[in-house]
């Protein structure tokens, strides 16, 4: 098959989506992103990339505190909302049941499945983006979304966003394989 080059800037792959939650100008907003990850596991630590300009940066960098919210697929209204319009302009917190953890500064949504909450441990500025990196201090889940003690990603529903070609959310799809264990079948 051959290969050919295609804009590095677009994005070839599906990416989760979050709702990203910081305290500005004292009250909660909320932003959608699908630029974050888990980057560390002890301390557990999650980054987000948010443009320079954006409004939520702001209060993540006034209150050193900031959440990540799992929305499932009930929520793509509302989560596509967030990702449209600008907290300088619009209260979106009025769309969720917002609730606060232990740094009593980063705004949670009550009806996603997953909450984490974060502190601030670095920013790292890139030339459009900030990267903030968060140790979570918090995380909460609702018990619908368990399996056992721990979070079902599967009950939880959670939002895919491909971009390439056009832009679209999904949900997940069916499972393929056993991860860590598919592969032992091209050991010697």
């Amino acid at each position: 098959m051959e290969k050919v080059s295609f804009n590095p800037r677009a994005t070839a792959y599906p990416m989760p989506v979050a709702i990203v939650g910081a305290t500005v100008n004292d009250k909660p907003n909320f932003m959608a992103v699908a630029w974050f990850s888990k980057v560390n596991i002890n301390p557990p630590m999650m980054m987000i990339a948010l443009g320079k300009q954006k409004y939520t940066g702001e209060g993540i960098k006034e209150h050193m505190a900031f959440s990540i919210n799992i929305p499932g697929k009930d929520l793509v209204k509302e989560t596509d909302y967030c990702g449209i319009e600008s907290g300088r302009t619009e209260d979106k917190s009025s769309l969720f049941k917002v609730f606060y953890g232990e740094t009593g500064t980063a705004p949670m949504i009550q009806e996603c499945s997953i909450n984490y909450e974060l502190k601030l441990a670095e920013t790292v500025e890139l030339p459009g983006s900030n990267l903030f990196i968060g140790e979570i201090v918090a995380a909460y889940t609702d018990t619908k979304s368990l399996s056992g003690q721990i979070p079902d990603v599967l009950k939880t529903e959670p939002l895919i966003l491909v971009v390439s070609p056009t832009s679209h959310y999904y949900d997940l799809g069916s499972r393929i394989a056993d991860a860590f264990k598919i592969g032992n079948d091209l050991t010697q």
